[in-house]
This record gives C-alpha cells, structure tokens and sequence, in this order.
C-alpha cells in the first residue's frame, strides 16, 4: 500500500485523536477513511464557471446588499454567542 506522510501540527492532534476514538480508529485509519468519504463526495467534477449573465445578476445582488438597511449588532453579542457556546460544551461533556 502507498505511503504518504503528513506533518500535523501539534495544536491539531488533540482534535484528530478525539474524532479517531469515535469511530474506535487510529488518527491515521480517521484521516484515510475521511479522506476517502471525502473525496468521493466531492468528485462532481470542477466547478462550472458562471455565465457573464449570471456573474452580471450576483454582482447586482451584492451591489444592492451593500446598500443596506443594515441589522444593528448588539454590543454584547460576542459575549453572549462564547457564553452559550460554553455551556453547550460543558453539556456535551457531561453526557460524554
């Protein structure tokens, strides 16, 4: 069998060793097998070019978007967004 070595960084070792234990793999049967799933969903084929009518019609879309009205963000989002995003991993912890 072919061989190909990769040099992961150590920051996402953590990560691939927690995705390989769900499917009960090594790191390297999780990278093969989600290369594989992978690579076969995305062989479509190269994306199509869009025709000038339709690259025409999306600029016109962004140019009317950028327009406006805007939403007003709240000053606090971030705050909010990292607190519920905390609580949903100390949730995910405790079933695990």
């Amino acid at each position: 069998m072919p061989q190909l070595t990769i040099d992961v960084p150590e920051t996402l070792m953590p990560l691939l060793t927690r995705k390989a234990e769900i499917g009960r793999e090594t790191p390297e049967e999780f990278i093969v097998s989600y290369l594989s799933v992978n690579l076969d969903q995305n062989d479509l084929g190269p994306p199509q070019a869009m025709s000038s009518e339709e690259q025409e019609h999306l600029e016109d879309i962004l140019e009317e978007r950028d327009k406006g009205p805007f939403v007003p963000v709240p000053d606090d989002l971030v705050e909010r967004v990292m607190e519920k995003a905390m609580a949903r991993i100390h949730r995910h912890k405790a079933h695990v």
